[in-house]
């Protein structure tokens, strides 16, 4: 793309005004109006050719220097544009600045203050305390502008990885140097295309195609048809929540077993697949009323009866096996009774699978342990009885549900 020999005095030419990417909200600077630019990271300055404008960027023309990074725009004597400085053009000496605020001369702040903002939020080496010691004796006003400042910017260095977008006229832009990649930026697109009749700000979750980043967007439309868009990588955050839920559930799972004397033990979904692994299925049953216990009762204790339990201990497993599929009943819509048998290892294992809402971890203790405790979610009374009259109960629970597994273990012949 080149200039047309006559811009930007020729109001046929649209070069620069396509490169502000702001749709029809463009408009040229006729003349053009010089301007003083500041480089806020090295205190150069220099003039340079105001030619376009927009709601969100300006174009410059600067023949002195290039104008990259984070720069001042001194447009009269009470406006002033901070942004960031991208080359518009190939070849052409004609920058966008991407529009971060508009200040005016009692907003603005001190020379050596905002290149201390700038070196803090760039490097994180400075502390913002350090930074307003002698705030008391500045203006009041003018202090707290200042910690608000340094207060978002500390907000959003800790975010992590933000990108800023406008969707204008049906086309994405992004507002700085940052973007996400490029299956992201089209999800993006589709999305916000989709929710365009929303008058409301929404929220939506984006994966990356290889399944490895996780994204939050939060979309919020504008008054003049627009739509801001931010981006926010919160991979590393959901990563470290859940070695954290990781670490707590180890804590319970450590705590339980060894209160209950090893007789009481949480298992992951994994552990409890290769746990049933060892035996063959006896029989499956839905439960869904209470009419259906009794047949349970009776399968159930066709399944016992070849391992040669007593008839007390086979009454003791009933009891068990009833009340917890009796819970599944009451916290529940009933759920799945599976009873696995190790004629090897001498062995039956009863899995009781509902579809509640799980017990929340903090829950666990109180709802495994206390006598009488119960929760509307899920599996949650009766586990004194069954830890009492089986050998051994192993539990998972999550967002998916209640597996709860009784064992009941011959003796020896």
């Amino acid at each position: 793309m080149i200039l047309c020999e006559g811009c930007p005095d020729n109001p046929a030419c649209h070069n620069c005004l396509t490169e502000l990417r702001s749709g029809g909200s463009a408009q040229k600077v006729l003349p053009p109006r010089t301007v003083r630019i500041i480089n806020l990271s090295t205190s150069e300055v220099c003039q340079a050719q105001l030619v376009t404008v927009s709601r969100t960027a300006i174009g410059l023309f600067s023949h002195e220097k290039p104008l990259h990074g984070r720069l001042e725009v001194e447009l009269a004597g009470d406006f002033r544009i901070i942004g960031s400085g991208l080359h518009g053009i190939d070849g052409v000496p004609y920058y966008v600045i991407d529009i971060e605020k508009v200040l005016r001369r009692n907003e603005v702040l001190e020379r050596l203050l905002l290149e201390e903002f700038h070196n803090w939020h760039m490097s994180g080496e400075l502390d913002p305390s350090e930074l307003l010691v002698d705030l008391k004796k500045r203006d009041d006003e003018r202090g707290r502008l200042i910690k608000q400042e340094l207060q978002k910017l500390s907000i959003l260095r800790q975010i992590g990885t933000i990108f800023l977008y406008l969707f204008d006229e049906g086309k994405l832009r992004p507002l700085g140097t940052a973007r996400a990649e490029r299956d992201i930026e089209q999800e993006m697109h589709r999305l916000i295309t989709d929710g365009r009749s929303s008058t409301d700000s929404y929220r939506e979750q984006l994966v990356s195609r290889d399944g490895r980043k996780l994204f939050e967007m939060y979309a919020s439309p504008l008054p003049d048809q627009t739509c801001g868009i931010a981006l926010i990588d919160v991979t590393e955050a959901i990563a470290e929540e859940r070695r954290r839920q990781r670490r707590e559930w180890e804590i319970y799972r450590d705590i339980l077993s060894v209160v209950t004397h090893n007789k009481l033990l949480l298992l992951n979904d994994e552990e409890l697949f290769f746990l049933l692994r060892n035996g063959h299925k006896s029989f499956a049953m839905d439960l869904r009323a209470p009419k259906h216990l009794s047949e349970l009762r009776r399968a159930c204790k066709r399944a016992l009866e070849p391992l040669g339990l007593s008839d007390k201990r086979i009454l003791q497993f009933l009891v068990a096996v009833n009340e917890a599929a009796s819970n599944t009943l009451k916290h529940g819509d009933g759920g799945m009774i599976t009873v696995y048998v190790s004629s090897e290892q001498r062995m039956c294992r009863a899995v009781i699978h509902d579809q509640g809402q799980g017990i929340m971890l903090e829950e666990l203790p109180r709802a495994t342990l206390l006598q009488g405790y119960s929760t509307r979610n899920s599996l949650g009374a009766g586990f004194h009885v069954m830890l009492q009259y089986c050998d051994r109960v192993y539990l998972g629970s999550s967002l998916a549900g209640t597996k709860l597994i009784l064992e009941c273990v011959a003796p020896s012949p």
